[in-house]
C-alpha cells in the first residue's frame, strides 16, 4: 500500500490534499507544527476531521528540523 507524507496538513491546501488521499485509501502521515500564522483552533479542527480516518497518522513537528524529519522518514518509511 502507498504511504505519503503531507507537510502543512492542517493548512488549507494540505488539509484538502490529505483528505482526498485518505478517501482514496492512501496511508497519510500528516506533519504540521501548528504555528500561529493563522487560527490554531481552525487547524486543530481540521486535524480532528482527518483523525477520523484510520489510515491517517499525525505528527506535530517543524519541517525545518532536519534531524527530526530524517528520523520521521525513517520511522514512517515514506
Amino acid at each position: 500500500m502507498t504511504k505519503i507524507m503531507v507537510t502543512g496538513t492542517a493548512g488549507f491546501i494540505g488539509f484538502h490534499l490529505t483528505r482526498r488521499l485518505l478517501q482514496q485509501s492512501v496511508d497519510v502521515v500528516g506533519v504540521d507544527n501548528l504555528n500561529a500564522y493563522y487560527d490554531v483552533q481552525l487547524k486543530k479542527d481540521r486535524l480532528q476531521q482527518l483523525q477520523e480516518f484510520s489510515n491517517f497518522n499525525y505528527v506535530q513537528q517543524d519541517v525545518s528540523d532536519r534531524t527530526a524529519m530524517a528520523d520521521l522518514f525513517r520511522e514512517q518509511q515514506c
